[in-house]
């Protein structure tokens, strides 16, 4: 069994704190996870952060986090837009993660 790790992220402190935005994301990520037959061992969370910074608290904690695991693993994250909102962002993120043997996936985006 694959083993994945899950990506969320809200841009505003409002929908942190009073949306559902990231538990919605993680629904999703996981019913997609269950589908593939993955194994959900992680689930990083930006609360408040734009998409349009590439150094996010969780992100960075999911690149450090790839670099100590010593096999594949795919990074679920709900939509594009969670993911980086500018295609600068979107490359540097990809290449970040892909260098580190994670496999990035989306229920939303193929």
């Amino acid at each position: 069994m694959k083993k994945a790790v899950i990506y969320t992220r809200v841009s505003s402190k409002l929908q942190a704190d009073e949306g559902h935005g990231l538990e919605g994301q993680e629904v999703v990520c996981r019913s997609y996870a269950e589908l593939k037959q993955y194994e959900v061992i992680k689930v990083f969370y930006d609360r408040g952060i734009s998409g349009g910074i590439t150094d996010r608290p969780a992100m960075i904690e999911l690149l450090k986090f790839l670099d100590e695991q010593a096999e594949e693993i795919v990074v679920i994250f709900d939509d594009i837009k969670r993911f980086a909102r500018d295609i600068q962002g979107h490359f540097f993120l990809k290449k970040e993660i892909s260098s580190r043997r994670g496999i990035i996936e989306s229920p939303n985006h193929k």
